[in-house]
């Protein structure tokens, strides 16, 4: 059976796409813009946006080099601040750590909002779990979790969870994104961190002080093997009894067939929420977050091409159409109209 185009997009992510243009490495003259093509890097969950929006550009635009991969978004940032890529793709904000290197480097950027995505937990089609409350998700993926079931269940109640209990016994084998990823980043901060911080508190989590000086989980998130590539950790999880993970929510989505997803408590409602566009989009599902793109701001000043690039992804069609396609949510009609103004502004 032939491959889906999300799964096409898979194969090809990471290689280029158009032919460098002619002459590109000529020198130029004092002012000109070069045109040197355009390397992107980042964040896996954004790049199937980005390879995307690239495959149409080069329909229009074949002479364009343009070079898409996704080996996570701290990754991204450490390129764009190293001034090695022409944009970084980001599942999560520049952390302040992350800017003050650029800056030390001189290094200036945009960062421009195009998209939403909700983090799914996924499972093996056999698993017993439903619907996960934040003290659950505690308990099977933090930094005090063992693998059992038992174990994850006592932490949850003893944090104050209400929600359906998980089964009783049993094992549980984990696989997700590492700390390279700002899926792993973002799954901490909005499904971890207030339990995590309770449990510090309270004396009972190995702790490390971090950069900023603060004192944090040496491990916030314990797994049976981190993936930078989704791919991988949909594998592990279909073969696996007892597997679960977590990924975004177009990885999810072009592999439901073969995998559970579940459900998450709003703590509003008191309801369990399943990820889809609508929930993500009206934020009822709670792990929902944006995602950017951050544009090295000279080599927009420099590189027509990156200008051009951007001039065709930067558009409502692209942030709302082709969004979609990728298998994401749009952000709503004002943040677009900001995130267009504010890359018009840039390029003058």
């Amino acid at each position: 059976m032939s491959a889906s185009p999300k799964k096409l997009r898979r194969l090809v992510a990471g290689v280029t796409i158009g032919i460098v243009s002619v002459g590109a490495l000529a020198v130029l003259p004092a002012g000109a813009q070069s045109t040197s093509g355009v390397n992107i890097s980042g964040s896996s969950t954004v790049e199937p946006i980005t390879s995307l929006v690239a495959e149409q550009y080069a329909g229009k635009n074949p002479k364009v080099s343009v070079r898409v991969d996704g080996p996570g978004t701290g990754d991204g940032f450490k390129l764009l601040c190293a001034d090695s890529i022409d944009i970084a793709d980001a599942s999560r904000i520049i952390k302040p750590e992350e800017a003050a290197v650029c800056q030390g480097k001189g290094i200036t950027y945009t960062e421009l909002p195009i998209g939403i995505d909700g983090l799914t937990i996924i499972a093996n089609k056999a698993s017993k779990v439903k619907c996960v409350d934040s003290a659950q998700i505690y308990g099977l993926f933090g930094p005090e979790s063992d693998g059992t079931f038992a174990t994850a269940q006592a932490l949850a109640t003893e944090l104050g969870s209400t929600n359906t209990p998980l089964p009783t016994s049993g094992s549980i084998k984990k696989f997700t994104p590492g700390p390279e990823s700002g899926t792993y980043d973002s799954f901490i901060e909005l499904g971890e961190q207030k339990s995590i911080d309770a449990r510090i508190a309270a004396g009972k989590v190995t702790t490390v002080v971090d950069e900023k000086g603060k004192t944090v989980a040496k491990e916030p998130i314990v797994s049976d093997g981190q993936f930078p590539n989704d791919n991988d950790i949909v594998k592990r999880v279909e073969a696996t009894k007892n597997g679960i993970g977590f990924l975004g929510y177009a990885f999810y989505s072009e592999n439901k067939e073969n995998l559970k997803e579940i459900a998450v408590l709003n703590s509003t409602t008191k309801t369990c929420v399943d990820p889809s566009v609508k929930t993500i989009g009206d934020g009822t599902y709670a792990l929902s977050r944006k995602l950017y793109v951050y544009p090295n701001n000279a080599k927009v000043a420099a590189n027509a091409d990156v200008k051009s690039f951007l001039n065709f992804y930067i558009t409502k069609k692209s942030l709302t159409a082709t969004v979609k396609e990728a298998g994401y949510v749009p952000l709503p009609a004002a943040t677009i109209a900001t995130t267009i103004s504010t890359w018009k502004a840039l390029a003058g």
